[in-house]
């Protein structure tokens, strides 16, 4: 019987080793280190993680060490919540990679990533018959763009549709160097750092009026959907036609931002899976979700940490005041 999933991520599956700090060093300084914990991450690995937590079907499509210890790690994980691991590549030539990240006390960030095995993931991985039989295709954050237009180019010949949530190591090439996998598909999703790189714009000078006027140039490559997440505003959701900012999810807590446009993306796949289409309206409750499940990611230490359960993003669709 041929297995059906809602989503196949693809991307990085990473280890995050996480240092908590009073503050973020200056040059040639030193800080103190009060807590060290080690978490499964990289994020389209976060991405499947949440969504397979929240209850869709979910395989990830990645390549990791052959059977170190940090992928034997991001193997269990993902076992806890059911994602699907029998796409998953292996190297004999590289470790799985790693993340180094540094959390001050008001949940600002630092990351060093080192992607190891996972930048090595080709497009003669990803095989077409194994990616045809899923409802959506979702990609992040890997610097080697040929899996990715393979990926695309798979989806687009399916009918199926691609989500690109792409991380400062694709939006850090630039325009021109990724266009060609900007063009082939159908979401975007970009943090505000990540539009404002994109279009080399100062990030306190990014707005509302300027966002809607630069993605004219992502909609002139056939990109459907562009949405944008700006933090504590909420996120800013766009088609060539209609423009509209979701306020966040309020907050009794703010603990670490690690995972939060993972847990965004998921929480977005949700509600697509849920009514597979583009009209504005039913977008708008997709993104409402999103904000739900990173308001509630960023509330608990790591990227994983905080997700919702199937049960609580239920009780939060079946609340009177959030019936989407």
């Amino acid at each position: 019987m041929i297995e059906i999933f809602d989503v196949i991520c693809i991307g990085a599956a990473l280890v995050d080793m996480v240092a908590q700090v009073v503050r973020h060093p200056a040059e040639d300084d030193e800080v103190f280190v009060s807590n060290l914990t080690l978490l499964s991450g990289g994020a389209a690995a976060n991405t499947a993680y949440a969504c397979a937590k929240i209850g869709l079907s979910t395989a990830f499509i990645g390549k990791i060490g052959s059977h170190d210890t940090f992928g034997n790690k991001i193997i269990n994980d993902f076992k806890e919540v059911n994602v699907a691991t029998k796409f998953i590549k292996y190297s004999e030539h590289h470790g799985t990679g790693s993340a180094y990240i540094a959390l001050n006390k008001k949940g600002d960030r630092r990351i060093y990533a080192h992607s190891g095995a996972a930048n090595y993931l080709s497009k003669e991985d990803l095989l077409e018959k194994d990616m045809i039989n899923t409802k959506i295709i979702f990609l992040s954050s890997l610097k080697n763009l040929d899996p990715f237009i393979e990926a695309a180019i798979i989806g687009r010949n399916n009918k199926v549709p691609v989500i690109l949530n792409p991380g400062m190591l694709i939006i850090d090439q630039g325009l021109k160097n990724i266009k060609k996998l900007l063009e082939k598909i159908d979401i975007l999703i970009l943090s505000q750092n990540e539009y404002a790189t994109l279009f080399n714009i100062e990030e306190c000078d990014l707005n509302e009026d300027l966002i809607q006027e630069k993605s004219s140039t992502l909609f002139n490559l056939g990109i459907q959907v562009i949405i944008t997440t700006l933090g504590k505003k909420g996120a800013l959701l766009l088609t060539s036609n209609r423009v509209e900012l979701l306020p966040p999810l309020k907050l009794s807590s703010l603990i670490d931002t690690t995972g939060a446009g993972d847990a965004f993306s998921a929480g977005f796949i949700y509600g697509l899976v849920r009514n597979i289409n583009l009209k504005f309206e039913h977008l708008k409750n997709n993104v409402k979700i999103g904000n739900f499940v990173a308001g509630n990611c960023i509330q608990e230490l790591g990227a994983r940490n905080g997700i919702p359960s199937r049960e609580d993003l239920n009780s939060f669709l079946n609340a009177s005041n959030n019936k989407i």
